[in-house]
This record gives structure tokens, sequence and C-alpha cells, in this order.
């Protein structure tokens, strides 16, 4: 409704000759779509603007899908001839599922028995496809990606109806809009009703029925999972202090939440389950989202966001038993700054058992993130380092599993990757590190595996440049966490494993990678892994303009530790298996606190 409004508006003000529109399109009239960001049932991230300058693709075509729906199943072939037919003029074509009751797995499971080879982007929350105002299967939208403006939208053409079908169409809609696109040619027919099975939107319904609250329901998860950052000294630009404060960036709230840009938790939720999970169910979504459709209406109740400011907690498992001070950082007010490398010597006299690692940020607005490593004597790249901790906003470290533990030698040093960022006043972070020692050895050690390739070199121009690496398992091991990175350019990582049984299972997959959250992703349950077992680590960087982080699409690029360079580097963190119960593994409690 807001763009018939806003359009309503220009229209009056060009008839009072206050704006001179250009001329578009008759289509044009049927609105324009907002900017997504979805998965597909092969677990690749699709986001509409990354098209909007993209010279190989003119429009995209959004068919409405739905399993079990005959109206869909007999426009598969038809779909995959009109993509055969149109991709190499720059047509893409796109499935959207938003049925509450077809899963991933399911919709996977039918494209493949189909032969279906498109995306079918995975609407969970049904909120793209309200927002396309699709209200059935079976519809076919097109969208010209310069402008996201809906050119048409209707059936594929006349053959199919309700329980019956003709042999031969007799009018071709879609294959009709879009040979007049292409040829530059006013749309006649730019909307159709199309045939097809009703969509249940039942989380909106009852929202409908019973509004969403902002005291009890709004509030608290915004407290749960955005002031970590949305706080005063956070990283995030502005903080969740007050219900004024919510309402007033409801707006940008619905368009992060659209598009996945926030939270920022990058793992595609179809694979594992892990600690320190900071993404939204689609359940949370929803609860977001219906609130921001409903006008963010303040309800009845407190105003817990006001009444309950976060307290900024200096340690999370309570005090060191040692406190390393990193040298003072000085960051400017703007502009990027590369990774900054920090050396540090052993603190002991004598090898020492860490078994628990924890950083307290300095300035929460400049320090984007840590990664600590123990580097040994004459290691300066990554088959030297063992991992110790990390830092994010919303990530902290903590304890190891219970009884385990991480050898720090004494002519060992300490290597911490720290990225910055600008926040429109120069600054000086002082961070520091806290260890927890144990008085004896632990009983199993706390290792890293690390997956490295310092060859790779990505073409300029390159949109999926991949690159793989795999290894065997040659020890029964208990796997606790992994960490998929890269640079600027880098598109997606996953970790994969293959049994000797032939089993194969996605450990973690990042399909839409941010270089500007560098997540270690923490097993709910840690997996025991047999010997062997095969890991993989899988990477695709874009190295072309349409990636809005990319310094320089016109050159090639290869290993490098500044962020405008490249990297291949993954580390996974785990134990020998000799059988020790899994039980209760994670955060004990510090020895300084028992």
């Amino acid at each position: 409704m807001r763009y018939l409004y806003a359009r309503l508006i220009c229209s009056l003000l060009t008839t009072m000759g206050v704006l001179q529109l250009v001329p578009q399109p008759l289509a044009d009239a049927l609105g324009v779509a907002e900017d997504f960001g979805l998965i597909d049932q092969h677990g690749q991230f699709h986001r509409l603007s990354y098209h909007r300058d993209d010279p190989e693709t003119r429009a995209i075509v959004v068919f409405t899908h739905g399993m079990g729906c005959p109206l869909v199943r007999k426009r598969y072939v038809d779909l995959q001839h009109l993509a055969t037919r149109y991709e190499p003029n720059g047509i893409r074509f796109w499935m959207l599922n938003a049925n509450d009751q077809d899963d991933r797995a399911d919709i996977e499971a039918e494209a493949l028995d189909f032969g279906v080879t498109l995306p079918i982007l995975d609407d969970v929350t049904q909120e793209v496809a309200r927002s396309l105002d699709v209200d059935r299967t079976g519809e076919a939208i097109l969208i010209e990606t310069a402008n996201l403006n809906i050119l048409f939208r209707g059936p594929i053409d006349d053959r199919l109806g309700y329980e019956k079908e003709k042999s031969k169409p007799t009018r071709s809609y879609l294959r009709d809009s879009i040979d007049n696109f292409l040829g530059g040619k006013p749309i006649e027919t730019s909307k159709v009703d199309a045939p097809g099975c009703l969509i249940s939107f039942p989380s909106w319904e009852a929202h409908l029925r019973q509004p969403v609250g902002y005291a009890d329901e709004v509030a608290p998860l915004i407290q749960e999972k955005c002031v970590i950052c949305h706080r005063a000294g956070g990283i995030a630009p502005f903080a969740f202090s007050s219900y004024r404060k919510a309402r007033g960036w409801a707006d940008m709230m619905r368009e992060v939440l659209l598009t996945r840009r926030m939270p920022p938790w990058q793992a595609d939720p179809h694979h594992g389950d892990f600690d320190r999970d900071l993404s939204l169910t689609p359940e949370q979504k929803q609860v977001l989202l219906h609130w921001i459709e409903q006008g963010a209406p303040r309800g009845d109740g407190g105003d817990p966001l006001a009444s309950s400011p976060p307290e900024v907690d200096a340690w999370s498992q309570g005090k060191p038993h040692h406190m390393i001070e990193l040298p003072a950082q000085e960051v400017p007010a703007q502009g990027l700054v590369d990774y900054r490398y920090v050396h540090l010597t052993s603190p002991f006299e004598s090898d020492t058992w860490i078994v628990g690692a924890d950083i307290q940020p300095g300035d929460r607005q400049a320090l984007h993130h840590v990664i600590a490593f123990v580097l040994s004597p004459d290691g300066s790249r990554g088959r030297g380092r063992k991992w110790l901790t990390g830092y994010a906003p919303g990530v902290r470290g903590g304890m190891f599993p219970e009884n385990t533990g991480i050898l720090l030698r004494k002519k060992e040093r300490l290597l911490f990757e720290m990225h910055y960022t600008p926040y429109g006043r120069e600054t000086v972070d002082q961070t520091r590190l806290g260890l927890y020692t144990a008085d004896e050895k632990p009983a199993h050690t706390f290792q890293t595996g690390i997956f490295i390739d310092e060859s790779i070199r990505i073409p300029a121009g390159d949109r999926a440049f991949e690159r793989s690496q795999s290894r065997m398992i040659r020890q029964d091991m208990i796997l606790y966490s992994m960490n998929p990175h890269m640079h600027l350019r880098g598109k997606a990582m996953r970790f994969e494993l293959e049994t000797p049984d032939g089993q194969k299972e996605i450990l973690v997959s990042v399909p839409d990678y941010n270089f500007n959250w560098q997540h270690t992703y923490f097993l709910s349950e840690p997996l025991r892994i047999p010997k062997g077992s095969r890991l993989s680590l899988h990477a695709t960087w874009d190295n072309s303009s349409l990636n809005p982080s990319n310094p320089d699409s016109e050159r090639a690029v290869g290993w490098g530790e500044q962020s405008f360079d490249e990297m291949f580097f993954g580390t996974y963190q785990f134990v020998r298996d000799r059988g020790q119960s899994l039980v209760g593994t994670w955060n004990p409690v510090p020895r300084s606190q028992e």
C-alpha cells in the first residue's frame, strides 16, 4: 500500500507541475518489488537487489510454488523450457515457496523427483510472498532488475484452469510480456488472474485476531537478540533504548529482516544446531514483521527497553587468573581500517595449561571482532596456529569443554587478528585478554585443525570462483566448533562430513558470507566423528563488480593477510575421542569461582 500512496502523491504533484517525471511503461503501475534475500532448496542464497546493476540479468521471473499443487507441478516443464529459451537473453527464473506446510527437505525431494533444476526459494516466514501480494501458487511475476518494477503478473498462459486443461494455449501471457520487454515495447496485458492453490497465512491471521504486543512480545525479543549490539556503547550505530527508538527504526528493521542482513548470523538454519546462536526463528521474525506492519503499536504495559537497560559485563566467566593488556590501538574517525595483527610473547615463565579464555573490548563501538591464536615460536602462517578464543558483538569467549585445555608453552606467542570499524570520531582501543589456567594437566587436549590454501588466485570479475579441500580423519574425535574465514570477496563457505559408511552431512553452511561477522559456530551437542571419515571445506568467492564489498573487481586476487587480499582458511576445534561422556561439556565453572 505504501507504494500506491507514493504513486498517488507523485501523480498529483506531477499534475500540479511540481514534478517532472520520466515516462514509465504502463506496467510500472503494478508497483515496485521490495528487496529480499532467501535460501533455495540447494542451500544457495539469492538477493533480488544483487542483480540491480547486473549487465547479464535484465529481469527475473518469480513463479509462486507449492508442493502437491497440480497447477504447479504441471508447470515445471514449461518453466524449464522458458528458462532455456530466455536465460541467454538475461531473464532469470526463480520459484518462491511460501506454503506454511512445506519444509525445505520436502521441497528438495520434490524438485529431484520432477527433475526441477531452477532455484526454489524457501520463504519460511511467508513475508516475501506477502510483500509481493501473493495469495496463490501458480502465478508468474516479472520483475525488471534495474529498478525492481513489477512488469507483469499472472499465469504463464491460458492452458491450465481449475480441473480443466487445454492441449495447447491460445494466450501466452508470460512469453509475450518477456518478448515485449526485451523488444522495448509496452506490455499490453500486464495483469491477469492466475489459477492456483490458495496459500494459507496462519501466523498473520492469528496476529490480526490478536495484535502483537510491544511490552510482552516485541521488547523481550529485541532485548534477547538485538541489544547485544544495539545498546549504549555497543558496536551498532544506535541503541534500542525505548519504545520510541524501536518505533523509529521499525521500517529499517523490516528491510534488514527481509534481506537477511540482520541479525548478523549467516549460517543456514537447515544445517546444524548451534550454541550462542544469534539468529531469529521464523516465528520470531514474524512477530517483529507483523508488529511493524500493524503500525508498531505501543499497546498496554511498561517499556522493558527503557526500564531494563542492558548491563555491560566485564568478564563472562568471572575474574580471570591472568590478564593481558594488548597494545593500545588508534582508530580513525572514518574510512576502512585494514586487519591489524598483534603478536605477544607468552606471559608465563613455564608451560601453562589454559582451560578458558575471554576478551574484554576497550571501545565496543570501534572493536568489531578479535580472533586469538597460539603460534609456535617460528609459526607465522596458518599451519602454526592453535585457536584460543574470539570476540565479536554478541559472541564471547569462555571456558573450554570440561576436562580439556590448550597448552601454552613458554616460548610460544599469541597472535591477535583485530578488526576495527570507525564510527565517526577518533578513539583509542585498549582491549584485554583474560586467561583461565589449570593447576594440573587436563585429561584431554583441546586441539585445532586447520584448512589453508595459500595458492588461491581468484580471477578478476569472477562471480563464483570455487575451491575445496578435504582430509581424512585418522583417529576418533569429538568435534566442538568450526570457524570459516575469507575476506571481502567471500561469498559462501561450508564444512561437510562424510563418514566411512558413505553418509554425508553438511555441518555448517554460510551461504551469504559476510566478512564483517566472523563467527565461530559452536555445536549445541558435540559430534563424535569416527576415524576414516572425511572432513571437507568448500569456499566460493565473488570477485565481480556486483559484490558491494569488493575493493577492486578488476584485479585478480591471491592470498594475503589484509582484507583487500583473500584467504581460504578454516579451523575446527576437537579432542580425541576416548569414550568420554559428552554430557555437561560446555562452560564449566572456572576454577577461581568454585
